[in-house]
């Protein structure tokens, strides 16, 4: 069985939330993250008013920070091992031991040892069907279910 070793998880968020939302699919997953965003300033962009940034400070001036990056890399077991930088334009980088995957797996591998077929599956219909249906060990009645 193969799995996803490497998620690269490009983005424009720059808030600190998305690290942790990297740092679940890093451990759900099983997988190092490697999460690449924007750095950019005002002057980056064409001069108003071809562009506006709309839910931000109305004086922008060509220095002010639009998206303040936030790249980061994640290992299987959610260690940060580079990043997030928040400080401008950077190269971030981390050596990957690819053997930390399997590692990560025996702490929680969903789809392999950890899976339960006998007790869950996902079933895909093609067609429409109701909702919610009941089902009971006891004797079916005709009347609402009350």
């Amino acid at each position: 069985m193969r799995w996803v070793e490497i998620y690269c998880a490009p983005t424009a968020d720059s808030r600190e939330i998305w690290k942790a939302s990297m740092t679940h699919i890093a451990l759900e997953g099983g997988c190092f993250v490697l999460s690449a965003n924007q750095f950019c300033r005002r002057k980056d962009y064409p001069p108003p008013p071809e562009y506006v940034f709309s839910g931000t400070e109305e004086d922008l001036t060509p220095d002010s920070v639009v998206c303040a990056g936030g790249s980061v890399i994640i290992s299987p077991s959610g260690t940060v091992l580079a990043g997030p930088n928040y400080d401008g334009e950077a190269l971030i980088s981390a050596d990957l031991d690819l053997g930390e995957i399997a590692r990560a797996k025996f702490d929680f591998d969903v789809v392999g040892h950890y899976s339960r077929p006998e007790v869950l599956s996902l079933i895909v219909r093609d067609h429409p069907t109701q909702p919610v249906t009941f089902t009971s060990t006891s004797e079916k009645t005709d009347g609402p279910h009350k």
